[in-house]
């Protein structure tokens, strides 16, 4: 056992080292895992030279030969081990920020490409309702100024309709047709439904359909026939 106890105190101690040196949080990983695989191999190697040392000495029984060896070489996978894992921690980290910063870009370029839609349906709202307020012209001011303010409060909030501060009265100038095919063009549009348009002509226009929500959507032109009096006016 005398000349066995260097090499086993040697690959203890280095064991010991190697430890010490993957706990270490001030050195980055990538040195540690490359440190621990140099030390890796060197302890595998070193079967060589601790094999001819020990059988040198008669001494050394075929068991302690043994014992020695074997520890050496558990070492030596031990560090490689470690290695790998601080290996991994760094490709997990590497992975992690790269996708943290897919994320970030992902979200940034959500938030352009939403604010890009809300300008360009701003935009339009903007066209459909000056469309819209060009042809109420037929009602006196004051009706003008509260149809489109109820509008505008239908275009900005999908099922919030503001009912107008005074009663629309009906004109000659402006039937029930037209009446339906100017608010339903400016705001199929916008993207409105039609149970939503039908609901906001009869609150705002009740003198103009007085039979109610059903009656009136019966009346109510589809989508491609305000499609084609919208395309025979340009």
């Amino acid at each position: 056992m005398g000349t066995s106890f260097i090499p086993l105190s040697a690959i203890i101690a280095i064991l010991i080292i190697a430890f010490l040196f993957a706990s270490l949080p001030q050195v980055n990983y990538k040195t540690r895992y490359r440190v621990l695989y140099a030390i890796a191999i060197i302890m595998l190697f070193a079967v060589i030279p601790i094999s001819e040392y020990m059988t040198e000495n008669t001494k050394n029984s075929h068991s302690n030969y043994l014992l020695v060896l074997i520890f050496d070489i558990a070492v030596g996978y031990f560090c490689m081990y470690i290695a790998a894992l601080l290996k991994f921690n760094v490709l997990k980290r590497k992975n992690q920020a790269l996708e943290n910063a897919l994320t970030e870009k992902q979200q940034e370029n959500v938030a352009i490409l939403l604010e890009h839609q809300n300008e360009k349906q701003q935009a339009l709202q903007q066209r459909e309702l000056e469309w819209l307020a060009d042809k109420i012209k037929m009602f006196t001011e004051e009706e003008q100024k509260a149809i489109l303010a109820s509008a505008c409060a239908f275009a900005e909030h999908s099922l919030i309709v503001i009912t107008p501060s005074i009663s629309i009265q009906q004109t000659d100038t402006c039937s029930q047709q037209d009446l339906m095919y100017f608010v339903c063009s400016a705001f199929f549009n916008i993207g409105k439904k039609r149970n939503d348009i039908v609901s906001f002509l009869s609150q705002v226009f009740p003198l103009y359909f007085p039979a109610g929500e059903k009656v009136l959507a019966k009346k109510m032109p589809g989508l491609e026939r305000v499609k084609e009096r919208r395309e025979k006016e340009k």
